[in-house]
């Protein structure tokens, strides 16, 4: 894995919430209507059920203001924590959030094809190295 110097993280990281909110709020759709309303009450759903809390006071619950907050790129005081992001992305269905974090660390996700593709090549490097030493011992008899 390649280190990352200083000025690389600064760089990185200097602009991932904005991108991370931008990321939140194309997955969360149009601000008017009831879209928001609803993605609030799952969210709440999600939180009630796995027994966290979204926000860092004493609300148990969301509200879609709260919401609002957190898709606003120019609002640098309401950010969600980890927990609400990964929660955010439970009730979307959309994990563009989290790989806009992880690609901040020089990573990114994988699917469920990407990981039977990856299998795939490994069993098929695996195959040819294992013809070649087959080969390597046809030589030798």
């Amino acid at each position: 894995m390649k280190q990352l110097s200083l000025l690389d993280d600064a760089i990185r990281l200097s602009g991932v919430m904005v991108a991370i909110k931008t990321a939140m709020r194309d997955a969360a759709g149009a601000p008017e209507g009831e879209g928001r309303k609803m993605l609030a009450d799952r969210l709440n759903e999600i939180a009630q059920r796995a027994g966290i809390k979204l926000t860092g006071g004493n609300t148990l619950s969301i509200s879609k203001a709260t919401l609002d907050k957190w898709l606003a790129p120019s609002d640098t005081s309401h950010l969600p924590s980890i927990l609400a992001l990964l929660a955010f992305c439970r009730a979307t269905g959309n994990v563009e959030p989290i790989r806009v974090a992880a690609q901040a660390l020089g990573l990114d996700l994988m699917t469920e094809e990407d990981k039977k593709l990856r299998d795939y090549g490994a069993a098929v490097l695996e195959m040819k190295a294992a013809r070649q030493r087959k080969r390597r011992l046809e030589e030798d008899l």
